[in-house]
């Protein structure tokens, strides 16, 4: 699966702002040793999250990623990632039975 894909299929879903997926997703952040700072906003569907890691690499922004998912998941989980030069990217989509979803953009800096 790819980007593209992943995000075609977050189309079919209803991936409308919630209040409590916004807080949750915050206070896991708040509480990791490992992250700086953490920034969250919503547009048209989408979260988009920026992670600055105390210290960046691949295997810190795996472990805060694979916590976060294990937190925050629905029933039915799908993520990308890809690798740049200086972040890695998540774009992570979580829904349930009755359509009801999350779309991630989490970029680890």
């Amino acid at each position: 699966m790819n980007k593209d894909i992943l995000l075609e299929l977050s189309k079919t879903l209803s991936t409308e702002y919630e209040i409590g997926i916004w807080s949750e997703t915050t206070d896991f952040f708040e509480r990791q040793a490992t992250i700086a700072d953490s920034s969250i906003k919503y547009n048209e569907g989408q979260y988009n999250i920026v992670v600055k890691l105390k210290e960046f690499n691949l295997t810190a922004a795996k472990t805060v990623f694979a916590s976060l998912v294990r937190f925050i998941e629905y029933k039915s989980t799908f993520y990308v990632r890809e690798d740049k030069e200086d972040s890695f990217e998540y774009y992570l989509l979580s829904a349930t039975d009755s359509k009801k979803a999350f779309l991630f953009h989490i970029v680890f800096q």
